[in-house]
């Protein structure tokens, strides 16, 4: 190309593109994922409640569950070091 095509090129607007040219269709497949139970009707929410609980019971581990690991990490290492620091201190003393 030379210049004078290339500078045309842009002073014009492209011809218009039939639209159906740039449909496509895609397959439609079948969702074979598990569906989730039903949700019991909203009339009976203690029956709501027990059906969640129940559903989360077995589940991996909660935040709530790993709190108490945690916790005694947390406050049982600085236990543990300063007990280790007063038998020393209680051995050097002598």
């Amino acid at each position: 190309m030379d210049e004078r095509t290339e500078h045309n090129r842009y002073t014009q607007l492209p011809p218009t593109v039939d639209p159906a040219a740039f449909v496509v269709e895609v397959p439609a497949f079948e969702d074979d994922r598990p569906a989730p139970p039903p949700i019991p009707p909203a009339a009976a929410p203690e029956l709501v409640a027990a059906t969640e609980f129940a559903r989360g019971a077995g589940g991996p581990r909660t935040i709530r569950r790993t709190q108490i690991p945690a916790a005694l990490v947390i406050a049982g290492v600085p236990i543990v070091i300063v007990a280790v620091i007063a038998v020393v201190q209680v051995l050097f003393a002598q």
